[in-house]
């Protein structure tokens, strides 16, 4: 079994109890029985729950057990109308429940992702039954929306959707996949209840809450115990679900990183051989991995996806150098960049929500990002689709490669830049004393709401540059936490000078203003006065607008 160093898991902890499903409660004192949920902390004081006891039914001859499972209001209801729909329409159809539902709901979470699978008629069909139902009720009903297949978005068979007390709820059929050696798009038959479970990424992903029998079903007689017990598997052999959908690698990573749970050998193994990552680059788009990354950069701890990526050997299925068009001394210096990208993320982690009372914004994102890239910051390249011109990595990795938007981009160059503008001002700051109001401030105006971001990563820079940095910033050879009184301590000068939102400042005198008072028609000159004055201004915070014309009168402005 491959686990995360214990002091990680140490670290990480998300409140579950491993030997049953349930989240610890706040009185750890408290005794629960084994499969017994406590109170979820995400619940929502306008929907009530209800605890329902459901059997657990094995394929194996393992003998049944009971649950209870926490239901809204609305999925009780729910579970009832559609079982009025069997009835009363006599089309005989078992509808289970699939996937991430069943998961969330016997960890104690909300789930509001329910997906119903059909086992002897189409979706549209089934939907159909439904606003017939509710409209002899004199419910409100709404229009179908029928999802056609997309292999692209792994969308393999027509999907109905439709929305029954204010939930949208998916009707598909049950479906057994082959693939072919070249592509990760499946070929899609009707199946049974045991094909559906084995096709699925991951066991704790397989299982089904059958409404009609009122249980939870484990076909592949894996999937509960790996709930239980923290394991992240697949239900047939890891090599071939990985050759057979290869995005399945980042998606087994995503999920144990959001969970905290142990990745199973066999898959570790698997999502680790060449053949694997020769497949992801075959059979995958970038945007599929990108969006794939997107969950695992929003988890509470999104280093720990960054981590596993990097021991599955997978990092430059994310983030690829290009092949031509770098310099010969780049090539040496990025030899270990994938390393370095992984050791910067793993400091910034330990950073998330450092200063987050002075945030208008969440940035957990960008910090990520930015700590990925650091090693990357400054190096170009010459861009041969591009006749040749000059890009930067970054550039290349976020949007040729990755397919990032450009804001994300832009943030993160913003971010780099501005940090490497901070950092002899933060060291000036440690060893003297230091603090520059109107250059600091400068650099806080331009990184604007993503100035926390900006010091963090100084900070991680400053502390592990091998360079003179490191040592005229010698108190991190102090214990751990050293670090954050010198970042507060820095904030809270910030603070004082008045700097935090200084991004809003409104210039004393504007661009007709400036005109004006010189006499001067509007041209070229015109923007760096306005600069001037907003460098005056930070110099001289208490000064007056009649203070900043007298000053501006005495520039020789060409």
């Amino acid at each position: 079994m491959y686990t995360r160093p214990i002091s990680k898991i140490e670290k990480s902890q998300d409140g579950y109890d491993r030997l049953y499903f349930h989240k610890q409660t706040n009185n750890e004192k408290e005794k629960l029985s084994p499969m017994q949920t406590s109170t979820p902390t995400s619940l929502k004081k306008d929907q009530p729950h209800e605890n329902i006891k459901v059997s657990i039914y094995y394929s194996n001859e393992r003998e049944s057990e009971s649950v209870d499972i926490r239901l809204t209001e609305c999925e009780i209801q729910l579970f009832k109308e559609l079982m009025h729909v069997i009835r009363d329409s006599g089309c005989g159809t078992t509808l289970r429940v699939a996937g991430g539902w069943v998961r969330d709901k016997l960890r104690g979470d909300d789930s509001n992702d329910i997906d119903i699978t059909l086992d002897n008629m189409m979706g549209e069909a089934f939907a159909e039954l439904v606003n017939k139902h509710l409209s002899s009720k004199h419910h409100q009903t709404h229009r179908i929306g029928v999802i056609q297949s997309n292999p692209e978005q792994s969308k393999h068979l027509e999907t109905a959707t439709v929305k029954v007390f204010d939930m949208w709820i998916d009707f598909v059929n049950l479906r057994s996949e082959s693939y072919t050696d070249t592509s990760r798009i499946p070929v899609i038959s009707i199946g049974t209840p045991l094909q559906d479970a084995l096709r699925r990424d991951l066991t704790i992903n397989s299982l089904f809450f059958n409404i009609n029998e009122n249980r939870i079903e484990d076909f592949t007689g894996q999937g509960i115990n790996d709930l239980r017990d923290g394991i992240i598997r697949t239900p047939l052999p890891s090599l071939t679900t990985f050759l057979d959908d290869p995005l399945r690698v980042f998606r087994s990573i995503r999920f144990a990183s959001r969970l905290n749970f142990k990745i199973d050998e066999e898959l570790f193994k698997a999502g680790s051989d060449p053949v694997v990552k020769d497949a992801i680059k075959s059979k995958i788009s970038h945007e599929r991995i990108a969006k794939e990354f997107d969950g695992m950069l929003s988890a509470e701890e999104p280093y720990l996806s960054i981590e596993l990526i990097n021991k599955f050997g997978l990092f430059d299925c994310l983030f690829s150098l290009p092949t031509v068009g770098l310099d010969e001394t780049y090539i040496e210096q990025l030899k270990n960049s994938n390393k370095d990208s992984e050791k910067y993320c793993e400091i910034a982690d330990s950073w998330i929500g450092m200063g987050k009372q002075y945030e208008e914004i969440d940035t957990k994102r960008q910090l990520i990002l930015s700590a990925l890239m650091i090693p990357f910051y400054g190096i170009k390249f010459k861009n041969a689709n591009k006749k040749n011109k000059e890009m930067s990595i970054i550039h290349y990795m976020f949007i040729e490669y990755i397919k990032f938007s450009n804001k994300d981009y832009d943030d993160v160059s913003l971010i780099l830049e501005c940090s490497e503008q901070l950092m002899e001002h933060i060291i000036k700051f440690v060893s003297a004393g230091i603090f520059n109001r109107k250059e600091i401030g400068l650099i806080i105006h331009k990184s604007a709401q993503l100035w926390i971001v900006v010091i963090i990563i100084s900070f991680i820079k400053i502390q592990y540059r091998p360079n003179k940095l490191q040592t005229l910033f010698s108190r991190y050879d102090k214990p751990e936490n050293e670090k954050y009184t010198i970042f507060h301590k820095f904030v809270g000068e910030i603070k004082e000078h008045d700097l935090i939102g200084i991004w809003n400042i409104k210039r004393l005198l504007n661009g007709k203003q400036v005109q004006d008072l010189l006499n001067r028609k509007p041209g070229t000159w015109l923007a760096p006065v306005i600069q001037l004055i907003l460098e005056w201004q930070l110099e001289n915070p208490s000064k007056t607008e009649q203070d900043c014309k007298d000053w501006l009168l005495t520039l020789d402005i060409k």
